[in-house]
């Protein structure tokens, strides 16, 4: 699926980038956290993709939560390009598994 590796790639643009990031220890700590869930909760999805209907709503649903916090994140600790870049991707991921959801979730 497209988003996996958007989000995949996204983590790791994060993890190398440095400009556009405040520097801060509160930043440093919270963009780090980010990457940790955001890992996490690919390996969820992957480990559930052909689980049933209600693991893998239930992996969609912490992933959105984790995304939602993410660009919480980026929204607060990222500035210029990569602002705008990290938290519309989020947010675009965002609405594409809420979309996801609303299909194939009760």
């Amino acid at each position: 699926m497209r988003i996996y590796f958007a989000v995949l790639s996204f983590a790791a643009s994060v993890a190398a980038a440095s400009a556009g990031y405040v520097d801060t220890p509160q930043c440093r700590r919270d963009l780090g956290a980010t990457e940790a869930s955001l890992a996490a909760t690919l390996r969820d999805l992957d480990r559930n993709k052909n689980g049933s209907s209600a693991q893998r709503c239930a992996s969609w649903r912490r992933h959105v939560e984790v995304m939602r916090n993410a660009s919480a994140v980026y929204r607060q600790c990222s500035t210029g390009r990569e602002r705008q870049e990290n938290v519309g991707q989020m947010d675009g991921s965002i609405a594409d598994f809420r979309e996801i959801i609303a299909r194939n979730c009760r």
